[in-house]
């Protein structure tokens, strides 16, 4: 009797990124930023309007759509505009440019990544918030709780 060869199981996250990118979404729905009902809505709605380029593989194109439809769904629920996506682009840019080689890539290595608008004094406290959100709210328009960051650490193989 022969013994069945089993298949390799299917690479789900072809580059880190990739499971961070899902990882968040995951953590942020958690949170109570969204509903997955909502990040399917949107998910579905970025793949019909955004489908696969020329050239693009299945998975390339399904990062793509899911980065774009977490950036949507960000855009709404805490109201991020284009140019605060746009600049903090260019920071982590900035920061992966100037991070060593085989180091890992902090926003701290862009230099000067505090960028929000208002005047800079000597006894200024960089520990105050911008921005307060109440969670007990029951008005369906109401801003959601701000997420904790996720930390992901990748699988071993």
């Amino acid at each position: 009797m022969d013994t069945p060869v089993l298949n390799e199981p299917e690479v789900i996250f072809h580059e880190p990124w990739q499971a961070e990118a899902f990882a968040t979404t995951v953590h942020l729905s958690r949170s109570g930023l969204f509903t997955w009902p909502e990040w399917v809505e949107q998910f579905s709605a970025v793949i019909a309007r955004e489908p696969a380029m020329d050239g693009e593989t299945t998975g390339a194109a399904y990062y793509r759509q899911w980065m774009s439809a977490l950036e949507k769904m960000l855009a709404r629920t805490v109201c991020l505009s284009d140019q605060v996506v746009t600049n903090r682009q260019a920071l982590w840019h900035t920061a992966y440019l100037n991070t060593p080689h085989g180091q890992p890539v902090a926003l701290s290595n862009a230099g000067d990544a505090h960028d929000h608008d208002h005047d800079h004094h000597p006894d200024h406290d960089h520990a105050h918030h911008h921005r307060h959100a109440h969670t007990h709210s029951h008005d369906p328009h109401a801003r959601r709780p701000t997420p904790r960051p996720a930390a992901v650490v990748p699988a071993r193989r």
